[in-house]
């Protein structure tokens, strides 16, 4: 066949455009796969091995008391600082719904029906006159606390608290080199210095510290009074903010199942409540700064959580202890690694227990032997790498033996909540009613069956002795 010689010109630069589109793909691809390398890469945590860790843990602080996840008074600006450039779990439940049996199952990274921690006192037996005041070393010889790991991982550990439900007989000292309680319902300014104190002496140690105290409790009140920035100045209602007006309305929900408030007297109590918040919040920034000036942030890994959430009214009652709804469960979790490069939003459902397993993994450390097979939480180092877990979690109280409730609320949403006392069985769809205000135990057939059997089979298994590698 004949070509001209325009049509040969033709055909080589035609071929010429085709390389030159190749090229251009190939160099796009390359980059594509580059970028896909180095994004994998920048999604993964960067540990701090044997890094400080320090836990500040605030009761009864409900999740939605922070500005970043739903609080629309500025209340919280040092923690929107820290959550700008950590972790914030959006959607983290507490064991159970008051100080005592969550506290201890944050420290052993077990359920309080397997810690045994579950009042202040304990029954011997059926009869409610013998009793015992609990003791976790007491109680199960064998079972081990994060304090002791770290111990045994070579770290300096203390914990100052604000006494009450966190007091050293019930075995929360198990592990501590230094374990103070600053008072009774204490906040954290109580124990501020004594812990600055402990990290200047151990400068040059790894530390684990623990800071606790009841900052926004309805038995605290801030250094100075309560100014009632918040308050409606036109509120004419019965409230004063006081803690023996606290311990009477919470007494009479124990005794009465609810109590009696109108819309502003409720709102007279948050408006207390985001005070206390704020308090809270500087308190927190204060110590950090001071901490800062010792030059070991760029070593430490904070968290700042809670124990339990706290009561508005949303099911009759204020405080806390006595339900298992999500404003006594849903709590804050904020981790800051510090070689962490922004926030991030962790939306998945995570556990108190599944905290100090994290812990562990962000310093690189390995638990031992007979921890490993102790903890049923579990590290959280997935979701932070964008990975995703599904963990249901199985809350329980048994506050005061004025209650007795179990429940599960499921990874997907939804919650189950059976009262053993009374012998009743709630269903929420948690994604849908997110106040749990319909009760759909009846309705739901699927959900209500698949929920039981998982509960029920969880509440065995607590029932089950376990051993451990140490016995």
């Amino acid at each position: 066949m004949y070509y001209g010689k325009y049509s040969i010109r033709f055909m080589k630069n035609a071929w010429r455009r085709i390389v030159f589109v190749v090229c251009i793909l190939g160099v796009f691809i390359l980059g594509w796969i580059a970028y896909g390398k180095i994004s994998t890469r920048e999604s993964r945590v960067a540990l701090c091995h044997e890094c400080n860790i320090v836990m500040i843990v605030v009761d009864p602080l409900r999740a939605d008391a922070l500005e970043s996840l739903g609080n629309k008074r500025s209340v919280t600006p040092v923690l929107n600082e820290l959550a700008s450039r950590g972790y914030i779990f959006t959607n983290a439940m507490a064991a159970s719904s008051w100080t005592l049996p969550s506290a201890m199952s944050l420290m052993t990274g077990v359920y309080p029906s397997l810690h045994g921690i579950v009042n202040k006192d304990l029954l011997v037996s059926n009869s409610a006159k013998e009793t015992m005041t609990a003791n976790l070393g007491e109680l199960h010889p064998t079972m081990r606390t994060f304090a002791q790991e770290f111990k045994e991982q070579g770290y300096a550990t203390a914990a100052f608290t604000g006494g009450a439900a966190m007091e050293a007989t019930y075995g929360f000292d198990q592990g501590f080199d230094v374990y103070e309680s600053l008072g009774n319902f204490a906040g954290l300014p109580a124990a501020t210095s004594s812990a600055i104190a402990f990290v200047e002496k151990h400068a040059d140690d790894k530390i684990f510290l623990l800071l606790h105290g009841f900052d926004v409790h309805g038995q605290y009140i801030p250094p100075g009074g309560l100014d009632r920035r918040f308050v409606d100045a036109s509120y004419k209602g019965k409230l004063v903010g006081s803690t023996e007006e606290q311990k009477n309305l919470r007494e009479e929900g124990v005794l009465q199942g609810k109590i009696f408030l109108e819309p502003d007297d409720v709102a007279f109590l948050r408006a207390v409540y985001d005070e206390k918040v704020a308090f809270m919040d500087k308190s927190i920034g204060e110590f950090i700064a001071v901490y800062d000036k010792l030059g070991l942030s760029r070593d430490t890994i904070f968290v700042v959580t809670s124990s339990h959430g706290e009561e508005f009214y949303e099911h009759g009652r204020i405080d806390h202890g006595m339900t298992l709804y999500d404003e006594v469960l849903h709590i804050p979790l904020v981790v800051i690694p510090p070689k962490n490069s922004g926030n991030r939003k962790v939306s998945q459902q995570v556990r108190n227990i599944d905290i100090l397993p994290t812990l562990f993994s962000l310093a690189g450390l390995t638990l031992t032997p007979s921890m490993q097979s102790q903890i049923q939480g579990e590290s959280l180092l997935p979701l932070m790498e964008g990975k995703t877990l599904s963990l249901d979690i199985y809350p329980e109280t048994v506050y005061r033996y004025a209650t007795m409730q179990r429940a599960i609320r499921s990874a997907d949403g939804w919650k189950l909540i059976l009262d053993e006392e009374m012998q009743t069985k709630k269903l929420f769809n948690i994604t849908k009613d997110r106040g749990e205000l319909v009760d759909i135990y009846q309705q739901s057939s699927s959900q209500r069956k698949e929920l039981l059997e998982k509960l029920l089979q969880h509440i065995d298994e607590m029932r089950q002795p376990r051993t451990n590698s140490n016995e």
